[in-house]
C-alpha cells in the first residue's frame, strides 16, 4: 500500500505512472513545515519512473530521508547523485579518491560539528543544489540533522517587509571555511525564486552572509540579525533522525540544516556528496 501524507498527493499525481511502479513505497511527513521519511525505494534500481517519483518527492518536502541504503557504496552514491548532474567540488580532501566526496565524521578524539545554522557553499557563484548525506556509523541517541523551511520564512513576512526585502542583495563570503576556493565574496539577492516549483524563498544564512549590499552597515546588521533568528524559528523546522544506512537528501535552494552535537563521547560518520545547481541563484 502507498502511504503519502496529503502534501505529497498533489505533487505525485502529475506522475501516478511512476508511482504505480513503487506501490510499496512509504512516504511519512517529519513535520508540518517540510521533510518526509522515505521506506521502500533502493536509489541503486531506480528506473525513470523511480527517479522521478523521488525528484518530484524532493521538490514537494524539501528534504528526504531515504532509509535502507547502509548497503550503498561511495562509488554508488556518487552515481545516484549524477543523476542530477554534476557534482560540487567542496574544496577539502578527496574521500576514497573522489573529489567531490566527503567524510563528515565526529568522535571523542574529533568532537566538531557544524551546529552553525547554514545553507551549502552559498558564497560559490553558483552553489550546489541538492545536498546528500549517507549515514554510516551513528551514535546511541542524537546525531541529528536540523532543517529549516526558507519557502515558510519568506512567506509569514508581512507583505510590507516582502516589499522591502525583494530587490535586495546579499554579500556572501565563505574564506571563513574555505580560504583556497573562496578567494573573494559573492553577491545573491535576498530572497529568490526557486527555479523549478517557482516559490519565493530567503536565501540568508547566519555562516556566509556577511551585509546587505544596498543598506548602510548599522541597517544591514540589524535587517540580517532579524532575518538569521527568523528564518530558523520552531515553526519552520523538521528534524531527520538517522538510521545506519538512511540517505538524506535536500534543496538546498530553499533548506537551511545544522548539526545536532548532542552525543559527547561516541561517534558519528556519514559520507557526502553535493549536486552543483544550474545556475547562480536569481529573483
Amino acid at each position: 500500500m502507498v502511504v503519502f501524507e496529503t502534501r505529497t498527493t498533489r505533487s505525485i499525481d502529475r506522475h501516478m505512472t511512476a508511482v504505480a511502479q513503487y506501490a510499496d513505497l512509504d512516504v511519512r511527513a517529519l513535520s508540518g513545515a517540510l521533510g518526509a521519511e522515505v521506506r521502500g525505494i533502493d536509489v541503486t534500481s531506480l528506473d525513470e519512473n523511480g527517479f522521478t517519483t523521488v525528484h518530484t518527492l524532493l521538490l514537494e518536502y524539501g528534504v528526504l530521508a531515504l532509509h535502507g541504503h547502509a548497503h550503498l557504496t561511495v562509488s554508488q552514491l556518487r552515481e545516484f547523485g549524477m543523476r542530477w548532474g554534476k557534482l560540487d567540488v567542496h574544496g577539502f580532501a578527496p574521500f576514497e579518491g573522489f573529489d567531490d566526496a566527503l567524510r563528515v565524521r565526529a568522535d571523542p578524539d574529533h568532537p566538531q560539528v557544524s551546529e552553525q545554522w547554514h545553507t551549502d557553499a552559498s558564497w560559490k557563484e553558483i552553489p550546489p543544489k541538492f545536498t546528500m548525506l549517507l549515514a554510516r556509523q551513528m551514535p546511541s541517541a542524537g546525531g541529528d540533522t536540523l532543517f529549516a523551511s526558507q519557502y515558510k520564512a519568506y512567506e509569514d513576512l508581512s507583505d510590507a517587509m516582502k516589499t522591502f526585502v525583494d530587490p535586495l542583495d546579499v554579500q556572501h563570503d565563505g574564506r571563513i571555511i574555505d580560504l583556497k576556493l573562496a578567494e573573494q565574496s559573492v553577491t545573491h539577492p535576498l530572497v529568490i525564486t526557486h527555479p523549478e516549483t517557482g516559490r519565493k524563498a530567503l536565501y540568508v544564512n547566519a555562516n556566509y552572509t556577511q551585509r546587505v549590499v544596498q543598506l548602510a552597515p548599522r541597517e544591514s546588521t540589524a535587517l540580517l540579525k532579524f532575518l538569521f533568528a527568523h528564518c530558523t524559528r520552531e515553526r519552520y523546522q523538521a528534524r531527520v533522525r538517522y538510521e545506519p544506512g538512511t540517505l538524506a537528501i535536500w534543496d538546498q535552494r530553499c533548506v537551511q540544516h545544522a548539526a545536532a552535537a548532542d552525543f559527547d563521547g561516541e561517534t558519528r560518520e556519514l559520507h557526502r556528496i553535493a549536486v552543483l545547481g544550474d545556475a547562480p541563484p536569481s529573483r
